[in-house]
């Protein structure tokens, strides 16, 4: 699998930078039709991962996300959530770490979807500019995807969530969807090697408005982590 892994992701940044260097005249096209393409681009580099090194996925209880605007709080153990939300959404908006934004084409990209970048290290800074930024978002329908862990953890392994997803919750008033998954098991942090399975994505019921900070945060970490856990325990036990 080492090898199908190297010439997995040879073949997923030539089809990124194919991508870059084609859809250049968005920059002077609507937005519309850009975030089409991009959910092409997210679908293919998908079709190369199982293509390549097996690994399929399946979506669970994509009911549950309001027809409305809403904020989807998500568990982070990869990078593969961060690209097949592209098509499994409905045009998210992404919160990006403002880093994100100098990678070359990536970063103009980015923001020309609409996508949101923060400087994390800025503090209560940094979530004043959240608000501001997606509060201009509440006219149109797209989620708002957020990783309230603020990085990739291990599978199983708790760290607590970031405070930025309450201020969101509370200052646009929508609900809040959790989000399991389990695709840190075959697509583990920070190593090249991919591992053949299904990565599994489950939308939880969503959180409404109203609840206050301790409450909120209780309530979104627990519905997340132990509905984490019960995929990696299914994923497991099938293995």
């Amino acid at each position: 699998m080492f090898l199908r892994s190297i010439i997995y992701y040879f073949l997923f940044i030539l089809n990124l930078v194919l991508f870059c260097l084609a859809c250049l005249p968005l920059f002077v096209l609507s937005q519309r039709i850009g975030l089409r393409l991009l959910k092409i681009w997210a679908k293919s580099s998908q079709y190369i991962l199982f293509s390549i090194c097996k690994i399929d996925f399946e979506v669970r209880g994509i009911k549950n996300i309001p027809i409305n605007k809403a904020l989807i709080a998500s568990k982070h153990q990869s990078t593969w959530e961060t690209i097949n939300y592209l098509h499994i959404l409905e045009d998210p908006i992404m919160i990006l770490k403002k880093e994100l934004v100098l990678i070359p084409f990536f970063g103009l990209y980015a923001l020309k979807f609409g996508n949101i970048a923060i400087n994390r290290s800025s503090g209560s800074k940094a979530i004043k500019e959240l608000i501001q930024k997606t509060k201009k978002t509440k006219k149109n329908k797209r989620p708002i995807i957020i990783f309230p862990e603020g990085t990739r953890q291990i599978p199983l392994n708790a760290t607590a969530y970031k405070r930025g997803v309450f201020a969101l919750y509370k200052n646009l008033n929508i609900p809040c969807v959790p989000v399991a998954l389990n695709s840190g098991i075959y697509w583990p942090k920070n190593k090249l090697k991919k591992i053949p399975g299904k990565i599994i994505i489950e939308f939880l019921e969503p959180i409404n408005p109203g609840l206050e900070s301790s409450k909120f945060m209780s309530e979104l970490e627990n519905r997340i982590e132990n509905a984490t856990t019960e995929l990696i325990k299914e994923t497991t036990t099938k293995n």
